[in-house]
């Protein structure tokens, strides 16, 4: 207080007399010192800001020019920004900046902090200018918002016709429309438009998820595009639950049950394009947020030539997968396209109606006619283990297992192949010659996993650069010094990205293609299985061997110009194993160093 008092008698506003009364004052007032000056009318209120912003070195700006985000109202509920008096202006690297009036008033910022888990940073601005940005920037996220619901449901007139199929999955025949909004009321109509249009939109910009997440003020629609999620559209609070009910009843789930996770399917024809639905919904603080798989069934991708191997990686999997006993395993993280690769593989082997295909799957991706699926379900005890037990007493041809996830399950699996049958399945790893270390890890004996396994694909998908805006361009410093040698090695002079535009939703990528590492099982590598050899060996014999890495799969894209250098670094790290040539001379003395210390352990056998 007495910096403040000091300053105002130094630059002459105040005399000591006026001081003696405000100090009187302050002692047994219930405002800061900075309200009371105001209330006292002893100075402008201008005057006093430029005097505190020069004090505490806090920059005292003016609202009406300085650019305000209207974005960052979302950080800060409206009726906590009116009660203290300030308003959010900006946020960055966990930072919110805030307008204040009274810097003298370290409890809100304190209260600021607390509430929002921000750093604060202050501003001084003056009152007048706070209350009307406010009134300004939170009418215009209101705004926005309802524009946006305006919007989506003024584009459902347009002739978006959405079906719910029957249970042949036959559009043709007793197909009923589920979205009739002639026998729904106005209120409800609206939701009904509102969920047409989200899912119209949707399909139209090639999603294959929706995600509808609460917030405290509104509901954030997302889409996920060419494995990116991008917000598309804020709507109000007040369609959130009527929308979530929507789709329940959509997938048959229970209206009344909003406190427990809930997952469904159905198959719906949005604008004579068939599509399955999946639709998985947990309870979260702010209401039930929803996420809307889609799955196109009639995508090509499930035609094993649209999967994107090369020749010879066409080769080897056509080798492998036409075989009458073995085991084929798909690797890599969530979304990387493992299932739809395998699905390629099931409706090319289906040209023989001499196999008999049968699934377990955790949940069913796809429903393709022809093939006997069957789903996990945990509450019934159906599990993996179990429903591959039950699967091997159905005269099964081929089987496919939709992950590996113990040890139960894998020997299962692995001795099913080795009794005639030819299984599919996949794992959670990073690379192709990890699955072999994973599944050592589970339990799985090395003469086992040596003796049944043919064939370990490691596969990931990157975007491609939109070929509409597509333009030459000078990669980030630090990505040309990372990927330094394998730009030479591939010769690349020239690298692209995608400038943005309407086709790509200005994203600069357009679409997706695969990566991959295919890893053939030979007698070699069979041998250093068995005897457990290091990781590094089992790569470089591989490598030796034909095997490409994803790195090098990527690189091969980068210079055909399909694809940018963050793409690559995404999916592949330079360090993975022995990914410079180098290491591969050494492969032979690795691996006789590897024969000669299990001949060295082996123990003799016994008469």
């Amino acid at each position: 207080m007495s910096l403040l008092l000091n300053a105002l008698k130094e630059e002459a506003i105040v005399n000591q007399d006026q001081v003696t009364a405000i100090r009187a004052k302050h002692y047994s007032a219930q405002s800061t010192l900075h309200d009371l000056l105001l209330d006292m009318d002893l100075v402008r209120e201008d005057a006093l800001l430029t005097l505190e912003a020069k004090l505490l070195e806090i920059p005292f700006v003016d609202l009406y020019k300085d650019m305000v985000d209207p974005s960052v109202t979302k950080l800060l509920k409206y009726e906590i920004a009116q009660r203290y008096g300030v308003c959010p202006i900006t946020y960055k690297n966990g930072t919110l900046t805030v307008a204040v009036n009274d810097p003298f008033n370290i409890s809100v910022l304190d209260d600021l902090r607390f509430i929002t888990d921000f750093k604060i940073k202050p501003v001084l601005a003056m009152r007048s200018e706070i209350q009307k940005c406010l009134h300004k920037c939170y009418r215009q996220l209101q705004e926005t918002i309802n524009k946006c619901e305006n919007e989506l449901i003024k584009k459902d007139e347009n002739g978006i016709k959405i079906e719910k199929l029957d249970e042949n999955n036959d559009p043709d025949y007793d197909s009923r429309e589920i979205f009739d909004i002639e026998q729904l009321s106005e209120k409800n109509s609206g939701v009904v438009k509102l969920s047409n249009s989200i899912l119209s939109d949707a399909v139209k910009a090639r999603a294959t998820d929706i995600h509808i997440e609460p917030h405290e003020t509104f509901v954030d629609i997302r889409y996920r595009i060419d494995g990116a999620l991008k917000s598309v559209i804020k709507i109000s609070n007040n369609f959130r639950a009527s929308l979530i009910a929507r789709l329940k009843i959509l997938t048959e789930l229970d209206i009344t049950e909003t406190r427990q996770p809930q997952d469904g399917r159905t198959r719906i024809m949005v604008n004579g394009t068939k599509i399955d639905l999946r639709i998985s919904i947990i309870p979260t603080f702010h209401g039930e947020k929803a996420v809307v798989r889609l799955l196109y069934t009639q995508s090509s991708t499930m035609d094993i030539e649209k999967v994107g191997f090369k020749t010879s990686e066409m080769s080897a999997f056509l080798e492998s997968v036409s075989k009458p006993q073995g085991i084929v395993l798909v690797t890599g993280p969530t979304g990387s396209g493992k299932t739809t690769t395998l699905y390629a593989a099931l409706k090319f082997l289906m040209q023989s109606d001499m196999k008999n295909i049968v699934t377990i799957e955790d949940p069913i991706e796809y429903l393709i006619e022809g093939i006997n699926q069957m789903q996990v379900n945990l509450p019934k005890d159906l599990t993996f283990a179990n429903g591959l037990r039950a699967i091997l007493r159905q005269d099964p041809n081929v089987i496919l297992v939709g992950e590996i996830r113990d040890k139960e399950t894998a020997e299962i699996a692995f001795r099913a192949s080795l009794t005639g049958h030819l299984v599919f399945s996949t794992l959670h790893t990073n690379s192709a010659v990890a699955t072999v270390t994973r599944l050592l890890d589970i339990g799985l004996q090395p003469y086992l996993l040596a003796s049944s396994i043919s064939l370990i694909i490691a596969q990931r998908l990157i975007r491609l650069i939109c070929p509409h805006c597509k333009e030459e361009h000078t990669p980030k410093n630090y990505l040309t010094y990372k990927f330094g040698k394998f730009i030479n090695d591939y010769n690349v002079k020239k690298f692209y990205k995608g400038k943005g535009c309407d086709d790509c939703n200005f994203t600069g990528y357009l679409g997706r293609a695969a990566v991959f590492e295919v890893l053939k099982v030979n007698e070699r590598i069979r041998s250093l299985i068995n005897r457990k050899a290091a990781i590094d060996t089992i790569y470089n014999e591989a490598i030796a061997n034909g095997m490409q890495s994803l790195l090098e799969s990527g690189m091969e894209k980068i210079a055909a110009g399909q694809t940018t250098l963050e793409e690559i670094e995404r999916v592949a790290d330079v360090i993975s194993f022995s990914a410079s040539k180098e290491h591969h001379e050494n492969s032979e003395k690795a691996i006789k160093r590897t024969e000669l210390d299990f001949t060295r352990h082996k123990i003799p056998a016994t008469r």
